[in-house]
């Protein structure tokens, strides 16, 4: 796979994507099990609805952004994202995807 170049608007994108998800696992972690008996007061339930809705608009965005990028780059979307999370996730170098 080719080196695939990443705009700064991407990887602040995904940096915001991971960033929201860790809230939604924090609110997780704070609750437990929503599933436990008794379930989890509505606060920490609502608390989880934000963190959960936030982080799907920062999902949908960076998805938004990756697709544009591979089209006006003429790269695999997949590969970008591959490549963008592989960055953003400490520098791992991304897994090739195989060929379409």
């Amino acid at each position: 796979m080719a080196d695939i170049e990443l705009a700064d608007e991407l990887i602040v994108l995904q940096k915001r994507s991971d960033t929201a998800w860790a809230r939604v696992r924090a609110v997780q972690d704070r609750h437990g099990r929503p599933t436990r008996a008794g379930g989890w007061p509505s606060q920490a339930h609502a608390e989880w609805r934000t963190a959960w809705d936030e982080w799907g608009a920062c999902v949908d965005a960076v998805r938004g952004a990756i697709d544009a990028w591979a089209q006006d780059s003429g790269q695999r979307a997949i590969d970008v994202d591959a490549r963008l999370k592989g960055l953003v996730r400490g520098g791992k170098p991304p897994r090739p995807w195989p060929e379409a």
